[in-house]
């Protein structure tokens, strides 16, 4: 069984801009300790041709809730106990995302690959559910 991590160790957030993955990435080698066996990072960008519409413009990415950190968070800190982990950073992003924009930022850092992969699986599995963020392609 896993253990839940402190809230140091989990950095949530949503925004309309978009993120600079390598950037993001450099920050979060540089916190790692030796201790540090694997990192595993899932990138997730607008793909196309669409799922529903196979000719779109853009995607709107809305909220299904009032706070879709303490969401993201949630999802960080169940993924905590089942999984052993150092560190977990979730970056969502929200409003109108053009084609092969940036969706979505996740990065888990494990003592073994098993922890961070399957870690990482399970919360973008989790995100994917729809039940915090909607994704819509839009003509």
């Amino acid at each position: 069984m896993g253990h839940v991590v402190n809230k140091a160790d989990i950095e949530v957030a949503v925004g309309t801009e978009p993120f600079t993955v390598a950037e993001i990435y450099s920050k979060f080698i540089e916190k790692e300790s030796v201790a540090t066996g694997t990192v595993v990072m899932h990138h997730g960008s607008v793909k196309y041709p669409g799922k529903v519409l196979s000719d779109f413009r853009v995607v709107s990415l809305d909220a299904l809730v009032d706070d879709v950190c303490e969401g993201l968070r949630t999802i960080a800190v169940d993924a905590a106990w089942h999984f052993i982990l150092h560190r977990i950073i979730i970056l969502h992003r929200l409003g109108l995302v053009e084609r092969g924009g940036d969706v979505l930022l996740v990065i888990c850092s494990a003592a073994t690959r098993r922890d961070a992969f399957d870690a990482c699986s399970w919360i973008v599995d989790e995100i994917k559910k729809e039940q915090l963020i909607t994704l819509r392609e839009l003509p």
